[in-house]
């Protein structure tokens, strides 16, 4: 025991995951223990409103800063990255405007198309997207600086306010508001906790650092994020989230609840490590990347590490997830695991695609990875509209966990590939 505490102190990488994943761990905890009372507080329905909202604003989010929140990690010069952080929290004040005026205009439509009403619920997306949005920014100042402690700290102030917001809105019987208000509130005490350590940390070299110019100069330096970065994100998260709008519009706010379920339960576990590890590798990526020195063994490495821990709990959620939710959740809840089972396939590659898509951002292939996203979101969509119209809701879903899966071990290879030839050639 002794030897295995001196090799992970000698490990840096393996310190600063293991520092990140235990708030991670901690925070995630708390949302799986307290699931099994959310699901009885909440029926299918409510968190299929839920999840149609939350898909609004996680579309809204990954490009509310334009990417620019990336290039933090990227500059040699610290007084640089300050500057890209002020930059992109410029960015996210100017997009969450735009953001606010354009659901006041297509607020009325929302409830015609996807047939869920989140008309009362439309003034949180602005509130979450805005405090959702600095808080990315700030998240990557801490990861550039390795000050994986703070990210801990502020994870677990989230999550005690999610669960505590969710649990009291599930006893007053307040309905979807209380799962949306949560979400919310939990948003903004992360952001809050977070900023308060850098500013206490960093606000020398924050106040030192800034200069217009500089910032006008690396909005140009790193244009390939906002030009590229952003609508890949975009596309990906559309792809990501289409599935809770065409199952809400075609077939019931109900199916939306258990594929939403479904999907937050497994996602908690497997972002316990993945990622601390993604934002970790990143850092490091960038770093080594910097350094000259050749990214694909260190890719190889970490996605064979990431293959070995998914293996064992995807076979187990293939084989009992039905048993297993109607268990934990209730009765009610066992077509959800139907769904889990499948889902679980197409999250276990991607789980296992972090580090690529960390490379491939660091070699500056923005560019492909928005052709790629655009690819597979028409891919999806189209197996959404077919499921929609020729199979049955769990069909559905198995055709668009299968297509999730295939393009994830697609991206993995091809990134392998693609890193092993870029630095053969800078080297």
């Amino acid at each position: 025991m002794t030897v295995l505490i001196e090799k992970i102190k000698k490990n840096t990488f393996l310190k600063h995951v293991l520092t990140l994943m235990t708030g991670t761990a901690i925070a995630q905890a708390l949302n799986i223990i307290i699931a099994p009372v959310l699901s009885r507080l909440y029926d299918p329905g409510m968190f299929g409103v839920f999840a149609v909202y939350a898909s609004i604003a996680s579309i809204c989010t990954v490009f509310v800063g334009l990417r620019y929140e990336y290039s933090i990690v990227l500059p040699k010069k610290r007084e640089d990255a300050a500057n890209v952080l002020f930059l992109s929290i410029i960015i996210v004040i100017l997009m969450t405007t735009f953001t606010t005026c354009t659901l006041l205009l297509v607020q009325d439509y929302l409830k015609i198309i996807f047939k869920v009403n989140i008309k009362p619920l439309i003034w949180w997306i602005p509130f979450s997207v805005l405090f959702l949005g600095i808080y990315n920014c700030l998240n990557y100042w801490s990861t550039r600086n390795k000050n994986y402690k703070r990210l801990s700290i502020s994870q677990v102030f989230r999550s005690v306010s999610v669960v505590s917001t969710q649990l009291t809105g599930g006893l007053a019987k307040v309905g979807s508001s209380g799962l949306v208000a949560g979400q919310a509130i939990g948003n903004t005490i992360a952001t809050i906790v977070l900023g308060f350590q850098i500013w206490k940390d960093d606000r020398k070299i924050l106040i030192n650092s800034f200069q217009k110019k500089k910032i006008k100069k690396l909005a140009r330096s790193y244009k390939e994020f906002p030009l590229y970065s952003a609508p890949q994100a975009l596309v990906n998260s559309i792809s990501q989230n289409a599935a809770p709008f065409i199952l809400a519009a075609y077939f019931s706010p109900v199916i939306v609840g258990y594929y939403a379920l479904s999907l937050r339960l497994l996602q908690l576990p497997l972002n316990i490590i993945g990622e601390s590890i993604r934002q970790v590798f990143y850092q490091r990526a960038a770093e080594i990347h910097n350094s000259g020195v050749r990214l694909y063994r260190y890719l190889n490495k970490s996605t064979m590490f990431l293959a070995v821990i998914a293996f064992v709990p995807t076979l187990v959620i293939f084989i009992y997830a039905p048993q297993l939710f109607s268990l934990v959740l209730g009765s009610v809840w066992f077509e959800a695991g139907e769904y889990a089972r499948w889902m679980m396939l197409w999250l276990a590659f991607g789980f296992m695609n972090r580090p690529a898509f960390a490379v491939a951002q660091v070699l500056g292939l923005q560019k492909l990875l928005l052709y790629y996203e655009t690819t597979l979101l028409v891919t999806r969509v189209g197996g959404l509209f077919y499921g929609a119209y020729y199979l049955s809701p769990l069909g559905t879903i198995i055709l668009y966990s299968v297509l999730g899966t295939l393009f994830n071990l697609l991206l993995i290879i091809g990134i392998i590939f693609l890193s092993n030839r870029i630095t053969t050639k800078l080297n």
